[in-house]
C-alpha cells in the first residue's frame, strides 16, 4: 500500500438522518477518489463515546492531495447536502503512516476497522519493531490490513494509531483472544498507554 497519510473525520448526526448521511457519504468517497485520494470510505462508529457517529476515512499519497479534496468539497453539492442533514463535524485528524510490514490478501475484505490509539513510552523505531513482531499474529487470526501511524494534528498529536481491518466480527474476536496470551502484545501494552479503542463498520468504500 502506497498511501502515506490517513485522514479521519467524525461527524454527529441524528439517528433519523443517519441513513441519508451514509448514502451521501458514499458519494463523497467517490468525489474524494476523483480529486486525489487513493482510497476513501464512509462508516459508522459502533463503540465508545462517539457511538452512532459517521466516520469518513481517506488515504493519501501527499497532503497536497488532501488539500485538493477539501477544495473540491467547498463547491460540492454532495458536501452541501450532507451538512444539510444536520451533521456536525466533531473531529478531523491527520496521521502519517509508519512502515510496518504486513502481508495483505490480494483482495482484502474490509468490513470492520478496529482503531487503537495510545501514547508511547519508548522511541518510535522500537515501537515499530514491536508492531512488526505482532503483525503475523493479526494475519493468522484473519486481519485483512494492518496499518500503523503517528497522529500529526489535534489534541492527541504525537500519539500512535493502529488501524486493523477485518472481514467480520468473528475475526476481531479471534484476534483479541490471541492477544490475551501473546508475549509481544504484553510488551506493546507495557510500552503504550492505550487511550482509545473503537470499532467502525465500513458502509461504503471507493478504491
Amino acid at each position: 500500500m502506497a498511501e502515506k497519510y490517513y485522514v479521519n473525520t467524525v461527524g454527529n448526526v441524528s439517528a433519523n438522518n443517519l441513513p441519508e448521511a451514509i448514502s451521501i457519504g458514499a458519494t463523497l468517497a467517490e468525489e474524494s477518489k476523483a480529486a486525489g485520494a487513493e482510497r476513501a470510505s464512509v462508516g459508522t462508529i459502533m463503540t465508545g463515546s462517539n457511538s452512532g457517529s459517521v466516520v469518513f476515512q481517506q488515504f493519501f499519497n501527499s497532503l497536497d492531495d488532501f488539500a485538493n479534496v477539501m477544495d473540491g468539497f467547498a463547491t460540492s453539492t454532495a458536501y452541501r447536502k450532507i451538512m444539510e442533514t444536520g451533521l456536525k463535524v466533531t473531529m478531523r485528524n491527520i496521521a502519517k503512516f509508519c512502515d510496518v510490514p504486513f502481508t495483505t490478501p490480494e483482495d482484502p475484505k474490509r468490513k470492520y476497522v478496529v482503531l487503537t490509539r495510545g501514547t508511547s513510552h519508548i522511541p518510535q523505531p522500537d515501537l515499530m519493531d514491536l508492531m512488526a513482531e505482532a503483525a503475523p499474529m493479526f494475519a493468522t487470526t484473519g486481519a485483512q490490513t494492518f496499518r500503523f501511524a503517528r497522529i500529526m494534528t489535534g489534541s492527541n498529536a504525537g500519539d500512535f494509531l493502529l488501524g486493523v481491518t477485518y472481514p467480520s466480527m468473528s475475526e476481531i474476536e479471534s484476534t483479541y483472544d490471541a492477544i490475551g496470551t501473546s508475549p509481544v502484545a504484553g510488551k506493546i501494552y507495557n510500552a503504550l498507554d492505550v487511550n482509545l479503542r473503537t470499532i467502525i463498520k465500513i458502509q461504503s468504500t471507493k478504491v
